[in-house]
């Protein structure tokens, strides 16, 4: 019977996590605009622009060199948008496409795990780079599919992140079933 309620266990555990840090965020987090005209973003009243900005550029610069440098897509940057010049449209690039929340969530949910071990100095830092990587991916698979067909935008970025959690969900099954699996041995 034990066997079958630790699995039960880890999986509420995770969701849990992830619950909590979807709605902290989602609650959190308000766009708006200052009397300038320009966007802001407030967490719980504290701006947050600031914070988020330079990663939003660097993914926008980022997603624009590797599909103009390996795909034969033609694409702009455009203030924060991806220009596809075969659609005559653009994909913008917001605070939310950053991944910094998978981030968290990752990072959150290794650090509290009830037990302690040392594995996690490690699979902590490597866990990040990964979600942050594989972040970079989604967003320009995204931008590059887009450009057969713009309208499929909505449903690509739905599903590709159901993907991206269902990833995360896998690195956290490795972390607690193979990495600290008899938690006798933290």
């Amino acid at each position: 019977m034990k066997k079958y309620i630790t699995p039960l266990t880890s999986t509420a555990y995770f969701i849990v996590v992830l619950l909590i840090v979807h709605f902290v965020w989602k609650f959190g987090f308000v766009e708006d605009v200052d009397l300038s005209g320009n966007k802001i973003l407030t967490f719980y009243g504290l701006n947050a622009t600031a914070f988020f900005a330079p990663m939003t550029n660097w993914l926008l610069n980022t997603v624009y060199s590797i599909i103009s440098n390996f795909t034969s897509v033609a694409v702009e940057i455009r203030q924060s948008s991806i220009y596809l010049v075969s659609q005559a449209k653009s994909i913008e690039i917001v605070w939310s496409c950053t991944g910094i929340k998978q981030m968290v969530f990752f990072l959150l949910l290794i650090m509290f795990y009830p037990k302690q071990s040392l594995h996690k100095l490690w699979y902590i830092p490597a866990g990040l780079v990964l979600v942050f990587l594989l972040n970079v991916l989604r967003i320009t698979y995204i931008v590059y599919l887009c450009d057969a067909d713009i309208t499929r935008f909505e449903h690509l970025h739905e599903v590709s992140k159901y993907i991206f959690y269902g990833i995360m969900f896998l690195m956290w099954m490795l972390w607690d079933w193979r990495i600290v699996p008899d938690r006798g041995n933290q």
